[in-house]
């Protein structure tokens, strides 16, 4: 099935080996490594392990990805929040993140938050511009040392 390009759509298990591809060519991007039997064998069970997933596609290829993690009943996490370099600047971050936002919101979440690196300067001040502020820390992150919240009204 085709798809519409730059269009973030509900992921499917057809797309696996596409967002496989993906987070290898993204991840080392931003100093990540795709661990799929380890720290990041989530993606083998997004229906489980996500409340919502969203990919961005180019054509045929996944260039981007964004998901919503339920908390609680009242909050939720931004996660998976990834785009190829060679895509950034031209608003699909932004479109990527405002569409689970919009889920959330629609969902009836109060609160969403999100943990990165301080050296995702880009994403750091993409966040900053939908509202997210910077918060206490309200997970234990191995690597993150960047937390914020977004009140979803």
């Amino acid at each position: 099935m085709m798809n519409d390009s730059f269009i973030p759509v509900r992921y499917k298990d057809e797309y696996f080996e596409k967002l496989t591809a993906f987070l290898e060519e993204c991840l080392p991007q931003s100093g990540r490594v795709l661990e799929l039997e380890g720290r990041h064998s989530f993606y083998k069970d997004i229906e489980n392990c996500f409340f919502e997933f969203f990919v961005m596609f180019d054509g045929e290829d996944i260039i981007g990805s964004a998901a919503v993690r339920r908390f609680n009943e009242n909050d939720c996490e931004l996660k998976s929040m990834y785009l190829l370099e060679k895509y950034h600047g031209k608003g699909l971050g932004r479109a990527l993140a405002e569409e689970v936002i919009g889920c959330a919101k629609k969902a009836g979440f109060k609160k969403m938050y999100l943990d990165t690196f301080s050296t995702s300067t880009k994403a750091i001040k993409l966040y900053k511009r939908l509202g997210f502020e910077e918060c206490e820390p309200y997970h234990q992150a191995a690597r993150s040392d960047v937390f914020m919240e977004l009140a979803l009204k």
